[in-house]
């Protein structure tokens, strides 16, 4: 593998590829050379400036992906063509449509596409799934969810891509909680209407540091969802109610179990809210045996290895960015969208917010 980009999380990705026994760090790409050349010397690997450069040696199986936002779709493209296997930091792209041209490509190619989606290999997340699927707090019919973080100023200054639309495609809904919004309709299923506000309230950018939603999921369920880089009392929160019970994770993780169902409480004759039983649970959950990311890495690999489907897809990859997109379509027309999102109705809005920042 080799990986383009090493200036921030390429260099995460770096050292999972070169610690694992499923793959090799072939070679490493950036456009800044002290950067590049420290990089590849802590490897003992080779450095590219140009990554298309590094993309004709023969003897590269995959790439990651880990520049700025509005890069990954042509440098996946790219990568395609040249027959080399993609994984692609989040998110995938800046729109729905970048991510559609991904997908198709990797088809025509045959080669696989992966987005790191690397939350959903931590324990605790993977137990919340494996509670759900179980059936143990049974049919989801509501569920909350808040993501809420701080960024200074300085955060959005240091790097001349964040903070715009031409260049990150977004703000805390596309980059801090994009996690969050894969991990949400993970666990609660496919979204079907989303009804969204988004604002920038406190940072001197472009794009959003304050979102909220309402989505409305396949099954009926209906999400809350928060997200903003204002909060310096931070909060990171769940709540996934089920007509058996309930999951909330906080600071630790907890289960609550029904006696009976919801609808046989509400069916009951008594005439008072009285009676109902339910016992907390709390859910212990496995260390990390391993990086997230090395997770991710060597699940990719072992998608190329057996020719199998990654765990995040890119088309897993592409619903959270449909959902990202949905809510600040909505915000901007005032309404609920439907999914799957209008492609060219979005397109239109992220080249208006485009040329109204440059003053076009």
């Amino acid at each position: 593998m080799g990986v383009i980009g090493v200036k921030g999380i390429g260099r995460t990705h770096a050292e999972a590829i070169a610690s694992s026994e499923k793959t090799e760090l072939r070679a490493v790409t950036d456009i800044n050379e002290k950067v590049g050349k420290t990089v590849a010397s802590n490897y003992g690997v080779e450095w590219y400036r140009n990554y298309e450069e590094m993309l004709e040696l023969r003897d590269l199986d995959a790439v990651s992906i880990c520049t700025p936002h509005f890069l990954h779709c042509q440098m996946a493209l790219k990568s395609l063509d040249y027959g080399k296997h993609v994984l692609v930091e989040k998110p995938m792209a800046i729109s729905v449509s970048e991510a559609d041209g991904m997908i198709q490509k990797s088809r025509e190619k045959g080669l696989k596409l992966a987005v790191v989606f690397n939350s959903r290999m931590r324990p605790i997340n993977r137990e919340i799934k494996r509670i759900i699927d179980a059936g143990e707090i049974g049919e989801v019919y509501r569920a909350h969810m808040e993501t809420c973080i701080f960024r200074t100023q300085a955060y959005y200054n240091r790097d001349a891509w964040r903070g715009r639309w031409a260049t990150e495609g977004g703000g805390v809904l596309i980059n801090q909680s994009i996690h969050d919004i894969d991990l949400f309709q993970w666990f609660l299923g496919r979204p079907v209407k989303v009804l969204g506000q988004i604002d920038t309230l406190y940072h001197d950018i472009e794009v959003e540091d304050l979102a909220s939603a309402v989505v409305l999921f396949e099954n009926g369920a209906q999400g809350i969802f928060q997200a903003s880089t204002i909060d310096p009392i931070t909060v990171r929160r769940i709540e996934i109610c089920g007509e058996k019970g309930k999951i909330q994770l906080n600071e630790s993780l907890k289960k609550a179990i029904l006696g009976k169902t919801v609808k046989d409480y509400i069916s009951a004759e008594s005439v008072w809210n009285v009676g109902q039983e339910y016992q907390w649970f709390d859910v212990k959950v496995e260390e990390e045996e391993r990086n997230s990311h090395q997770a991710i890495i060597e699940d990719f690999a072992e998608a190329i290895l057996f020719d199998r489907k990654p765990l995040v897809s890119g088309e897993e990859g592409r619903v959270a960015i449909e959902i990202v997109n949905a809510i600040i379509l909505s915000s901007f027309e005032g309404r609920a969208i439907s999914l799957p999102t209008d492609r060219r109705a979005y397109d239109n809005l992220l080249n208006r917010l485009k040329k109204g920042a440059s003053g076009e």
